[in-house]
């Protein structure tokens, strides 16, 4: 009887340790949501506000004040399991007992999910990680979101679109249900999603490389409103789109498709009437270094948050990919 129970307790042993692991649960919350998990009295202190005005800092580019997150702050002795499947979580850890250091996870607690962990030990030191981090945070958070979007258009391609797409310009772009092509010229293609309210395009173009200003602000609006005069029409006889120059576009370095290339955020304009919004672009070489493509995307959506409708375009356009 004995080794009869011995038999039966190593059957449990074994079978607990063989037991496939629980998948994580889905994640929780919205997109541009950002928890941020931190003492109450470090909230309301020096360490709190740089927390706050970093993570919510308005985005550049929109025709209103948008944050960069939504920052929803949470106690940590109410950190409890409804708020760990939040999909961004940035937690502070301030105390004397704490060694400066700072950690990026994915899917802690749920799936896809990021969990910033920082840990100090005063709130002078506390800030100076956070702030020497913060591009990296801020970075992080926005590639997960992105990537997100990505999975979600990638289980909804819509082939309509992207056969035409790759046929014409050797450009695999995951493009979802929703977008059609709406005009379609040798030099120029236009994808729109539109609804009653929101109207989302992408524009691509391509030309020689033969400009030495291609990859500057100045180059890239002198094409930008080129092709937006050539082919995007307004309401009125005449009207057209362009860049609006009052506010000026803001450009930085960045990758896409593997390869250099110049990023340039701003606001569009319809020259000779009132439609406007945000846009981003990207300028990028082919693999031969001869052509120079365009990925404009840009937004119309009177009276709504727009930081949300822009962050999806740039998904599908840093999705781009040229085909073998």
């Amino acid at each position: 009887m004995r080794l009869f129970g011995i038999f039966i307790f190593l059957f449990i042993s074994i079978s607990a340790c063989n037991a496939p692991e629980m998948p994580l649960p889905g994640i929780t919350g919205k997109a541009g949501e950002l928890v941020v998990v931190m003492n109450e009295s470090d909230w309301n202190s020096a360490a709190g506000d740089t927390v706050f005005n970093t993570l919510a800092a308005h985005v550049y580019g929109l025709p209103q004040a948008e944050p960069t997150f939504n920052v929803v702050h949470i106690k940590s002795s109410a950190f409890t399991k409804i708020f760990q499947s939040h999909r961004n979580i940035l937690i502070a850890n301030i105390g004397k007992e704490h060694t400066k250091k700072i950690e990026m996870k994915t899917d802690v607690w749920s799936t896809p999910q990021v969990v910033i962990e920082l840990w100090a030990s005063s709130d002078a030191e506390f800030i100076e990680l956070f702030g020497a981090n913060q591009k990296q945070i801020i970075g992080h958070v926005l590639k997960k979101e992105q990537d997100r979007i990505q999975r979600s258009y990638n289980a909804q391609l819509n082939n309509d679109v992207v056969g035409p797409v790759k046929d014409q310009w050797g450009l695999n772009l995951s493009v979802p249900k929703g977008y059609n092509i709406v005009r379609n010229e040798g030099d120029f293609s236009w994808i729109r999603y539109e609804t009653k309210d929101v109207t989302q395009s992408i524009l691509v173009y391509s030309e020689p490389y033969t400009k030495q200003n291609t990859f500057t602000a100045e180059g890239m609006v002198e094409v930008m409103d080129a092709y937006g005069k050539r082919y995007i029409p307004g309401p009125d006889e005449g009207s057209f789109m362009t860049t609006f120059m009052e506010y000026p576009p803001l450009m930085e370095e960045s990758t896409i498709a593997d390869a250099y290339a110049s990023k340039l955020v701003g606001l569009w304009n319809v020259e000779g009437a009132l439609m406007g919004g945000p846009f981003v672009t990207y300028a990028f070489l082919d693999p031969s270094g001869k052509r120079v493509y365009y990925l404009h995307g840009f937004v119309f959506a009177p009276g709504k948050n727009k930081r949300n409708y822009l962050r999806q375009l740039e998904a599908i356009i840093k999705s781009v990919r040229f085909s073998s």
